[in-house]
């Protein structure tokens, strides 16, 4: 009977730790790459709060599948379209801000996870039309997952001020991304909060 020596057994098991680490690496980086995208409908600022209230939220494995369900299936996007190209026409077709279009979601800004417009997205819908003089828009908090994580944004619906919070119900540094911020500069991955303003 062969009876390995206590060397051979701290090697095996030695050996054995190593692969586990490696395989447990493997497997954290693969979740760390694959991409969700998801949307959340608001209702306006509330002067009771100062923030809007989500209204409804989900995520899908595709930008496309958030597209199609963040505006109730009135934009149906192609599976590879790129979303750095996307322009309000692309995102808001019925947008008219000389009437209101019932029974409408409006696209007002997508956030993004790495520079450029790419990586995992967030979209932001609202109902009717998107910032006027009188509507606003804003969180107070970035849903799970998003916290210190925007890296790029752009804005739609004539929300031509989208704030960047570096805290929670926004305090701290801001970066106003205007219509579009393709990087973040200091504010990279720093988002708390966000505001969105004609």
């Amino acid at each position: 009977v062969f009876m390995p020596s206590k060397k051979n057994v701290k090697l095996v098991v030695a050996i054995g730790l190593m692969l586990l680490g490696l395989i447990m690496t493997v497997a954290v980086s693969q979740a760390d790459t694959k991409e969700v995208h998801c949307y959340s409908v608001l209702s306006p600022i509330e002067s009771s709060t100062g923030f809007s209230k989500i209204i409804e939220s989900g995520c899908f494995d595709s930008f496309p599948e958030s597209i199609e369900a963040a505006t109730s299936g009135q934009v149906i996007l192609p599976e590879d379209v790129d979303p750095a190209t996307l322009t309000d026409s692309d995102l808001n077709p019925h947008l008219d801000f000389n009437r209101i279009v019932p029974n409408t979601t409006t696209v007002i800004g997508i956030d993004y996870k790495y520079s450029n417009f790419g990586g995992s997205s967030y979209t932001w819908t609202v109902t009717g039309v998107g910032c006027t003089d009188s509507l606003s828009y804003g969180i107070s908090q970035m849903p799970s997952g998003w916290d210190n994580s925007v890296s790029s944004a752009r804005s739609y619906a004539n929300c031509n001020h989208y704030y960047h919070w570096e805290n929670k119900d926004n305090k701290g540094a801001v970066l106003d991304c205007g219509t579009s911020c393709s990087s973040m500069g200091v504010m990279d991955n720093q988002t708390s909060s966000e505001q969105w303003h004609k």
